[in-house]
């Protein structure tokens, strides 16, 4: 090993080689040096040295920016970015495959532990789990009893933290059962390292991933009812606002399925339907990602605006497959793990063959003694993840929080476990000190296929954020780690029947809820308009740069009327003495400032993230870019105009992705819809505030102003140089702007299209309406003067009009429901 690699990876193995009784081992290395499976690795930190390693650690950042990779809820509007450690941590062969094995094993554990909760609950009958650990839990939901056939797999998909102990045993940490997530963050995070450490990942032979979502499909397919021929999925969420909305909307784009929200669905005549105008499309599965309590206001809590009434009663008559089923989160339960090895026994007749540090549950008095004697060197868990109640550290709490915890447990001895501590494996961690140990979680996924479980190669890893942190999720900023497994241990090829099923059914096109059109017509709106109000500031400031110096001339009076324009298009008012250029940069930087650049491209990214996965994965990139080019604060009063050039460029950019990107179906019906709509209103908006009865001069010179707010002023030029238009731009401003419908940014143009977006929808009588004011628009072309202003009003109002009936016919959302108020016991009254 090199000089450079031994810099980097010496102290982590001197750490061994002077501490032989060590209690943690490392992934990477160990007292004998590199581990054999990690010499690729370990030549690649050689040849890159520390300065490459914090080059690939900020590309990383770079690039989760750029796809739009988050994690948590937004604050402020901005959510955290998904945290990437440039280093992938490769597994041995032998070390995946042990694994995989148990995690097959303890899948059909669980899922035969779920069907018997569920039904006969012959485990509670014999004992062998006491009943509290399983009635008193949350996740046990009394309305899910009896819900789906007893001839198919209850747990479709699941999800288990798992970690190496001193001993270099897997040890099970906990399983996520109730709406499994993760799936979707595993695969974004091999993109990024795949492009960071490109030549490194080109030459090595690793499982692929996506294999596994081709098996997620066929198994979702295979869940609906018995007789459905062409199933229809959907993936339910509780909305943008979730804390791993990302993971849901990448996660529908893998599998090809719909992201729906409760208002997109309703339950009529014994089926749950998707709503797609006036038409209702049968729904057969529903991958839930709405936590079970929030799931069915009906059966759960009435307060709910998250869940779909009468879904679980539908799933009781056996009209739609709840994945997984509301009652799987009883299974997330440390009080289970403690009785894990006999429920094993009675059900598979098997030993377990992974293991989970040994657990108390103090629902027992005398384990609850024993806990309470250690709770000074034990981890505290509570049995539910509710209430914001979190893991506790015994060793790391005072006396007196030591004390107000044994009395906690003394009072609800259920509702905890102790569970003795592990050392969990490191993994090396790029830092600007070199490479740092922290402690290693590897999460891993599973899902039925047919008789088996197939498993995520590699899962999902993750690091603690510092060293010393002993808790490792995603909610205490920990990093994502990509785990490479070797292509030997590749799962089974799906089976071609199988295949073949899926590339029949899956493609098919979706319906487009009300929701999703109205907002993808939102998207169209705010990316016209920012991009319009761009256009209009850019020329603004050219004319306030030219004419400044200049007061009283024709160029300073049509400066003016610009500025002016641009006030009332806008709405956002100019501050006394504030200067034109000021005013113009706040137009254009201030996020606040409603009807201004910075604040519509906020709200188009928000908009995008709504349905995210109808969108390009291109398009992050340019929002991304975006974002930054508006943060920026121009250094002096002549960078406004370059500032605005790169945002024209990005949101091109944006438009020129959707265009190439989008079939030619209702969704891009939709989002050119706002797009269109909002080009008409703006340029009518433009020509009202701007053409004005001013002197010759000054007209012309507002009237060129507005042609290069209109990308017109070329046409323009060429025409009256050929002489087959109007040799003044005043002439030019109406018949190229409004009526001439070869030009791409005229009234004309744009209702023609809007008219075709709506025949594509399906709605032939407002696309008859859109022409029939088409036809309307040779009376504002052929207007005189002085009654022009009253025209361009009129069909102001008309496409204020036009906007509304299509919002009346299209966007009409289902009421708010709600269930009568029920006064909610904690949790934990249950159980007792």
């Amino acid at each position: 090993m090199s000089q450079p690699a031994a810099e980097l990876l010496s102290p982590l193995i001197d750490a061994y080689r002077g501490h032989p009784g060590r209690a943690t081992i490392d992934e990477l290395v160990d007292d004998s040096g590199v581990r054999p499976h990690a010499q690729g690795l370990a030549a690649t930190v050689e040849s890159m040295g520390i300065g490459g390693l914090l080059a690939a650690r900020a590309e990383a950042a770079n690039q989760v920016a750029d796809e739009g990779i988050s994690y948590g809820a937004a604050q402020s509007g901005v959510r955290q970015p998904w945290l990437v450690d440039p280093l992938p941590l490769p597994l041995a062969a032998a070390d995946w495959v042990t694994l995989e094995r148990g995690m097959a094993q303890r899948a059909h554990l669980l899922d035969a532990v779920l069907a018997d909760l569920y039904s006969d609950r012959t485990l509670l009958r014999r004992r062998v789990l006491p009943a509290a650990t399983v009635l008193g839990h949350p996740g046990f939901t009394r309305p899910a009893d009896r819900v789906g056939s007893a001839n198919r797999r209850q747990l479709v998909l699941t999800a288990t933290d798992v970690g190496r102990d001193a001993g270099g045993t897997w040890r099970v940490i906990s399983d996520r059962t109730q709406a499994p997530a993760g799936a979707g963050y595993a695969m974004a995070t091999r993109r990024i390292v795949s492009r960071v450490l490109a030549g490194l990942h080109r030459t090595s032979d690793l499982a692929r991933l996506r294999g596994f979502f081709h098996a997620m499909t066929g198994a979702l397919l295979d869940a609906a009812p018995g007789g459905t021929e062409i199933p229809r999925v959907v993936l339910l969420s509780p909305g943008s606002a979730s804390e791993t909305a990302y993971d849901q909307g990448f996660l529908a784009a893998m599998l090809g399925f719909p992201l729906a929200e409760a208002d997109d669905l309703v339950v009529s005549k014994g089926r749950v339907w998707l709503r797609a105008g006036d038409e209702l499309e049968p729904v057969d599965v529903i991958l839930r990602r709405v936590e079970a309590m929030l799931s069915d206001p009906l059966e759960f809590r009435g307060n709910s605006e998250v869940g779909l009434p009468g879904m679980v009663e539908t799933a009781r008559q056996g009209a739609v497959t709840i994945v997984n089923p509301v009652g799987a989160g009883v299974l997330d339960n440390p009080a289970l793990i403690a009785h894990l090895a006999p429920v094993a026994q009675a059900l598979l007749g098997e030993e377990l063959l992974l293991d989970s540090p040994e657990t108390w549950w103090c629902g027992d008095p005398a384990q609850a003694s024993h806990v309470l004697a250690g709770l000074d060197r034990l981890v505290i868990k509570p049995v539910a993840r509710t209430g914001g109640t979190a893991v506790r550290y015994g060793w790391l709490l005072s006396a007196a929080e030591r004390e107000a915890l044994a009395s906690r447990i003394r009072d609800e001895p259920w509702a905890w476990c102790g569970q003795q501590p592990i050392e969990l494996s490191t993994a090396p961690v790029v830092t600007p000190s070199g490479l740092e140990p922290r402690r290693f979680v590897l999460r891993t996924f599973g899902v039925a296929v047919g008789d088996e479980y197939s498993f995520l190669p590699g899962g999902l890893g993750r690091v603690a954020a510092a060293v010393g942190e002993h808790t490792v999720s995603s909610a205490a900023g920990t990093l994502a780690k990509d785990v490479w497994v070797p292509a030997a241990v590749q799962e089974r090829p799906e089976p071609a029947e199988r295949a073949r099923r899926r590339l029949t059914l899956a493609p098919r096109e979706s319906a487009v809820p009300p929701r999703v059109a109205h907002t993808l017509m939102t998207i169209g709106r705010f990316a016209e308009r920012a991009e319009s109000t761009a256009r209009l500031v850019k020329v603004a400031d050219d004319l306030a740069e030219d004419f400044s110096s200049g007061p009283g001339t024709p160029g300073a009076e049509a400066a003016a009327v610009l500025l002016a324009t641009v006030t009332r298009i806008t709405g956002i008012d100019r501050w006394y003495a504030e200067t034109a250029v000021a005013y113009l940069t706040r137009v254009t930087l201030d996020p606040s400032a409603a009807g201004g650049v910075h604040h519509s491209a906020r709200r188009l990214t928000a908009e995008a993230q709504e349905v995210r996965d109808l969108m390009s994965v291109d398009v992050w990139s340019v929002f991304n870019r975006l974002e930054r080019t508006l943060n920026q604060q121009p250094a002096a009063d002549d960078q406004l105009q370059p500032l605005l050039a790169d945002v024209l460029e990005s949101l091109l950019a944006h438009a020129g992705i959707m265009a190439q990107s989008m079939v030619r179906d209702s969704s891009w019906a939709f989002l050119d819809a706002g797009s269109r709509l909002e080009r008409a209103r703006h340029t009518v908006s433009l020509l009202r505030h701007s053409m004005l009865d001013q002197g010759e001069e000054t007209s012309e010179l507002v009237a060129d102003a507005v042609l290069r707010a209109g990308e017109s002023i070329i046409t323009h030029r060429r025409r009256a140089a050929s002489g087959t238009g109007p040799a003044t731009a005043a002439e030019s401003v109406r018949r190229l702007l409004v009526h001439d419908q070869s030009n791409p940014r005229s009234v004309a143009h744009q209702l023609g299209a809007l008219a075709a977006d709506l025949r594509l929808v399906g709605d032939d009588r407002l696309a008859a309406q859109t022409e029939a004011l088409l036809a309307d628009l040779d009376a504002v072309a052929e207007a005189a003067p002085a009654d022009t202003p009253v025209r361009l009003q009129q069909l102001a109002r008309a496409l204020d009009g036009l906007g509304d009936r299509i919002a009346a016919r299209h966007f009409v959302r289902q009421a708010t429901r709600r269930t009568a108020e029920t006064a909610w016991s904690t949790p934990w009254q249950v159980g007792r």
